[in-house]
C-alpha cells in the first residue's frame, strides 16, 4: 500500500496521500526555484507500481510547467529516476518507452513525459537508475542533431555511476547517433549554471582498482557547455523534427568508454570492426 515509501521520506509539498497508517504528505513530485533554475522533482516509479497516480502527477507536473516564470528562472531542469533514453540494455526499451509515451489508456497512449517536456521546452532531464553514466545530445522522438548550441528539444542525461553492489553495468546494446557519450567507470557529475544562456557540465571518474584507473582518477572523461538563447517552448520546431532524417549526424561522435570490456571507441568504430 505504499505507506512505508509515503512516510520514509521528508514532507516537502502540496499533495497528501492515504495510506495504511493515514494521511502522509507527498514528496514524490515538487518544484523549487534555485537562481536561474525552476527544478522539478517526479517519480517516475509511479508509471511502474502506482498507475492510479500517473494522471495526477502528469497533470501536476503540466500545471507547473504552465506556470513557470522563464524571464526569472530560464532554465528548466526536471529530473527522476528512470530513463527515457539510454542505450545500455533493455531497460532502455520497454521501461524507457513506458516513461517516454506513458501507458495505453482506451488504446491510445497517454501521459508519456518526453511531449510534454518538449512542448514546454524543458532544458534538461536528469535521471539515474542504470549504473553508468550517459550523456544524450538533445533527442526528440529518436532523432538527434547531435547539436548542444541552441538545441530544438530536450536534452537527457543518465548519472548512475556513483557505484553500488552490483557495480559495472555493461553496454549490450549498440549506441544510437542522440548518444554523445557514455561510460561504466565509477564517477559523478557536476554542473555550473553559469549564466542564463550557458550551463557548463562535466563528468569526473572515481575508478581506482587497476593501474590506469588510479592514473585518471579525478579526471573529467566528459566536458560539455549546454548553450540555450532561446528558452522557452520545443512546440514551434514539430515540422524540423518531422522532416529530420532518423540518420542524421555522425556515428562518430558518439562515443563509448567500456571499462567492462576495456575499450575506448566511438559508434562509428563499432559499425566497422
Amino acid at each position: 500500500n505504499s505507506a512505508e515509501y509515503r512516510e520514509k521520506l521528508p514532507a516537502v509539498s502540496w499533495f497528501p496521500g492515504h495510506t495504511a497508517n493515514g494521511e502522509a504528505p507527498n514528496s514524490w513530485f515538487y518544484s523549487f526555484d534555485s537562481g536561474l533554475v525552476h527544478y522539478i522533482a517526479m517519480s517516475t516509479e509511479i508509471y511502474f507500481y502506482i498507475p492510479e497516480m500517473i494522471e495526477e502527477q502528469y497533470r501536476w507536473l503540466e500545471a507547473d510547467l504552465q506556470a513557470i516564470n522563464r524571464t526569472k528562472t530560464p532554465w528548466v531542469i526536471v529530473f527522476g529516476h528512470r530513463s527515457l533514453y539510454c542505450s545500455c540494455d533493455g531497460d532502455c526499451f520497454g521501461a524507457a518507452d513506458l516513461v517516454r509515451n506513458g501507458p495505453w489508456v482506451h488504446g491510445r497512449r497517454e501521459f508519456g513525459l518526453e511531449a510534454l517536456l518538449f512542448r514546454y521546452g524543458v532544458d534538461l532531464f536528469l535521471n539515474g537508475h542504470e549504473h553508468n553514466y550517459e550523456r544524450n545530445y538533445e533527442v526528440y522522438k529518436g532523432k538527434s542533431t547531435q547539436s548542444t548550441v541552441d538545441p530544438k528539444a530536450t536534452t537527457y542525461i543518465v548519472s548512475g555511476s556513483a557505484g553500488c553492489d552490483e557495480l559495472h553495468e555493461p553496454f549490450r546494446l549498440p549506441q544510437p547517433r542522440h548518444s554523445a557519450f557514455r561510460s561504466n567507470t565509477f564517477g559523478y557529475s557536476r554542473m555550473e549554471i553559469y549564466n542564463s544562456t550557458h550551463i557548463h557540465w562535466q563528468q569526473v571518474q572515481t575508478q581506482k582498482d587497476r593501474p590506469v584507473d588510479e592514473a585518471r582518477y579525478g579526471s573529467v572523461i566528459d566536458d560539455f557547455w549546454l548553450i540555450q538563447h532561446n528558452h522557452g517552448s520545443f512546440a514551434h520546431h514539430t515540422d524540423f523534427w518531422e522532416t529530420l532524417n532518423p540518420k542524421t549526424g555522425s556515428a562518430f561522435k558518439s562515443v563509448t568508454a567500456d571499462h567492462v570490456a576495456g575499450r575506448y571507441y566511438t559508434a562509428g568504430d563499432a559499425l566497422t570492426v
